[in-house]
């Protein structure tokens, strides 16, 4: 036995037991984090409108750090605060799976439609305020039933019979002035006091603060058992989950000693190979979220097809399907291509970037894929020549095409001087650049099996000078008459804009003309272009990346 394999065999020891010690915390926490912060996207989709900008932090880590959102020290959510902000939508069921919620506080926002049950059953729940809003229904809430009328003027004169046993306590409830009552529905039999009819107008009621449900001793012991229950599975499934860990961990490690990426087998198949950071998805998981592999939205310049998936729970992806059929027609050589490109792809972290956030790679049946972030506006390019003409509305205004053009520039300046080697973008145009919820620029980079040398200065700045060529004037750049248009920007302009500012618009020109003939520093171009338009890249970003829910989704279910 050689001196390294003794090593291994007396450091195995120290490893499982740092994991049965330290990892149950963090794989705890890291599941609270998916499931809670899921739960908190899912809440933020139904947000129709949001005029103060008050959840523009939602999609960046920690999801404790958020607007409005306050976490215990293990990182569960306990209070969801977003009064006053004017927020209209509707409530998401999903608020459900934030079981440690103490508080939820709604007042004075533009809700409507039905309070979901999964939010009335929370369990820790202690404060539910939902004063004016817009419920049209009423709803449980424990034994009582809130409904569209005054509520009573006191505490005093609000008093529920203890609940049984096997029912809810109630909680500390926030109700509307007019717009809540609450009742019993079954009454027990012993006469309660009465309760007096509201006046025509009673004052402001700001907590209903009912009897405890059962004596403190009573409810005490009743919570120290819960608690040892709750213990107890924590800690069988944490023994469980520990166990599956270190297996594992040890298989992994043992695969990654013995396996030599990249590297044909007797048989003349490829190893399948796990590339570190990007999780790998199987070939039935995609079939089931693309439907079949029915629902193409297009293709590329490489004859790789783009499907538009969507996961389980919801979550949207975009899946380039680079090559399958067989595998004899598969070389070593494109093999070697095809891990490249996730590695390279997987060290991008610009958000003005759209992201590679897994990939699918079988022999049986043959396929290669990747899988990206969905943008779900669509390409640059068809926002700029296939809108509907029948609609007189301007779809893309003078201030979003200042957006986006300063997005590409940062996201190109940023691939570029990419360490220790830029991303090679062979096929950069306004139909790789793809558009957010909120018009923020996503570059994409489906190009594939390309052997091609280019020079990625000259590439990139020219490219650039052309897209911003595209975006200003409307039309579709022929790269023959692109250098030799000298008309002044004023005759050139988009039409269909309605209004822009002629002297932002002159020197924009100036430096399209400088991209497309002196051909620049990328860095040089994107540092005048801060002056001139005043965006900074900070400005320029989503403000929710449509990776994040998806990749929330994969990593929860990943190796299940």
């Amino acid at each position: 036995m050689s001196s390294d394999q003794r090593w291994r065999l007396l450091r195995a020891p120290f490893s499982i037991f740092f994991l049965l010690f330290f990892l149950p915390h963090n794989l705890t926490f890291g599941l609270c984090f998916s499931t809670e912060a899921l739960a908190l996207m899912k809440f933020k989709e139904r947000i129709e409108r949001d005029p103060f900008g008050s959840l523009t932090n939602w999609g960046e880590l920690p999801h404790c750090s958020w607007s409005g959102v306050v976490c215990s020290d293990d990182g569960r959510v306990v209070i969801l605060n977003l009064r006053d902000l004017s927020l209209q939508g509707t409530l998401a069921p999903e608020l459900g799976n934030l079981t440690h919620l103490k508080s939820l506080i709604l007042r004075n926002n533009s809700f409507s439609g039905k309070v979901p049950e999964e939010v009335t059953e929370l369990q820790e729940l202690e404060i539910l305020d939902l004063c004016d809003n817009h419920f049209g229904q009423p709803f449980t809430f424990g034994r009582r039933l809130l409904q569209n009328s005054p509520p009573p003027s006191s505490v005093e004169e609000f008093e529920a019979p203890p609940p049984s046993p096997t029912e809810k306590a109630p909680v500390d409830t926030l109700f509307p002035p007019s717009e809540f009552q609450a009742e019993i529905p079954n009454p027990p039999p012993a006469s309660p006091p009465p309760i007096p009819s509201p006046p025509a107008q009673p004052p402001p009621v700001t907590s209903l603060a009912l009897p405890p449900a059962q004596p403190p001793s009573v409810k005490k012991e009743k919570s120290h058992k819960i608690l040892i229950i709750v213990g107890v599975l924590i800690g069988v499934l944490g023994v469980m989950a520990m166990a599956a860990l270190v297996v594992f961990f040890l298989l992994r490690k043992q695969k990654a000693i013995m396996i030599k990426p990249w590297a044909a087998r007797s048989s003349g198949q490829l190893q399948d190979v796990v590339i570190k950071g990007v999780p790998k998805l199987k070939l039935s998981e995609l079939e089931t979220a693309c439907e079949d592999f029915s629902n193409i939205i297009g293709s590329t310049s490489s004859n790789a097809t783009i499907y538009k998936g969507t996961l389980s729970a919801g979550s949207e992806i975009a899946v380039l399907s680079v090559a399958s059929g067989s595998l004899q027609d598969w070389s070593e050589d494109l093999e070697t291509q095809f891990q490249e490109k996730i590695h390279r792809l997987s060290q991008v972290d610009h958000k003005n970037f759209l992201k590679l956030i897994g990939y699918c790679h079988e022999d049986d049946p043959f396929n290669r894929m990747l899988v990206f972030e969905y943008a779900p506006y669509g390409s640059l390019f068809d926002n700029l020549h296939e809108q509907d003409e029948e609609q007189d509305v301007e779809h893309l205004d003078w201030r979003k095409r200042l957006r986006i053009a300063m997005g590409i520039a940062y996201c190109v300046e940023h691939i570029q001087y990419l360490n220790p080697k830029p991303i090679s973008h062979t096929n950069l145009n306004s139909s790789s650049v793809y558009l957010t919820t909120d018009y923020a620029a996503k570059v994409a980079d489906f190009t594939f099996l390309s052997s091609t040398p280019i020079d990625p200065q000259t590439n990139y700045v020219f490219s650039f000078g052309a897209i911003l060529h595209e975006i200003l004037t409307g039309k579709i750049p022929d790269p023959d008459s692109l250098p030799r248009e000298t008309n002044p920007a004023r005759e050139l302009v988009d039409p269909t804009l309605r209004s822009f500012d002629e002297n932002v618009l002159e020197k924009l020109w100036e430096v399209v003309i400088e991209c497309l003939k002196q051909r620049p520093e990328m860095r040089e171009v994107v540092a005048k272009l801060t002056e001139i338009t005043g965006l900074t890249a900070e400005a320029v970003l989503p403000r929710l990346s449509p990776a994040w829910w998806a990749e929330l989704e994969i990593l929860s279910t990943e190796g299940t």
